[in-house]
């Protein structure tokens, strides 16, 4: 809820409740550029509350099962777009293979409107502040996205251009995250806040140990998350886990160029940027 608009109702609109996805994808053409997708809300609400948008139409997708589902395929872990918070905090599943995911589901609103933030909203509303793109960001995963003339597969890395803004076209709707599977995943996600708990910097890892693969994620300082991986961080496997922690929290801080604002200014955010690294790669490497 937003307490600084003057308004308590919500301009007039056409609720719409499809059955499928097929139906939500036609109703999108049908009514393209007037629409809005209602997946959590939270965002949408405020910004129709607080007279930012005026959609016609809303298209609330509660009631597609087919997105709710999480599940294992050849393509790797397939996680529906309408997977609320709780969820993928609770998913066995998620916290043995995507745990930087599962850990920053907590922090997705507060506990009590946890079972209304759904991933794909989270990360569709192009926020610095989200919790959600960092996290798949790290473990390199792709959105499928499907619009009534086919389906599109998009890295997550790809999905934000700017602050309130995606690659996404009006007619299209994110209907499942895929990461790529592996046995042996280690992963954690930090995030530090103000005392009012806007975020100020979030870092996300995620280690897949039989590839040697490493993979993190710097978000909330900047329009879109920071990305880094074995090589941009110079991770050497065969050197010292204390040597590599200290040289990728180097690389991070010399690479970001954070944004000044009413949180936090672009120093102090850059020298975050580097202690939160640090911290998150230890966790997930072992004390150094």
């Amino acid at each position: 809820m937003s307490f600084t608009t003057p308004y308590f109702t919500l301009p007039k609109f056409v609720y719409l409740e499809p059955k499928d996805i097929e139906e939500a994808l036609n109703m999108l053409k049908q009514h393209r550029g007037r629409a809005k997708v209602k997946a959590g809300g939270i965002m949408l609400v405020n910004l129709m509350k607080e007279r930012q948008i005026f959609p016609e139409y809303v298209i609330d997708l509660k009631n597609i099962e087919e997105l709710k589902k999480i599940n294992v395929t050849d393509k790797g872990i397939e996680i529906g777009s309408m997977v609320n918070a709780i969820e993928l905090q609770n998913s066995k599943l998620l916290k043995e293979k995507c745990p930087a995911l599962a850990k920053a589901a907590s922090f997705m609103g507060d506990r009590t409107l946890q079972h209304t933030v759904t991933i794909g909203g989270n990360i569709s509303v192009g926020m610095p502040s989200t919790d959600g793109l960092p996290a798949l960001m790290s473990m390199d995963s792709v959105l499928e996205v499907r619009s009534s003339e086919g389906i599109r597969f998009l890295p997550s890395s790809n999905l934000v251009l700017g602050i309130g803004r995606t690659s996404l076209k009006e007619d299209e709707i994110i209907t499942k995250i895929i990461v790529p599977y592996s046995e042996n995943v280690r992963g954690t996600y930090l995030k530090f806040m103000n005392a009012s708990e806007v975020a100020i910097v979030t870092v996300a890892v995620t280690v897949r140990q039989e590839k040697k693969k490493l993979a993190l994620s710097v978000g909330a300082i900047a329009p879109t998350p920071y990305y880094f991986d074995n090589s941009s961080l110079k991770w050497n496997w065969e050197g010292s886990v204390a040597e590599n922690i200290k040289r990728a929290s180097d690389v991070v801080y010399t690479t970001v160029q954070p944004m000044s604002d009413a949180v936090a200014s672009s120093e102090y955010r850059k020298e975050m940027s580097k202690i939160l690294t640090a911290r998150a790669l230890k966790e997930v490497f072992g004390g150094a």
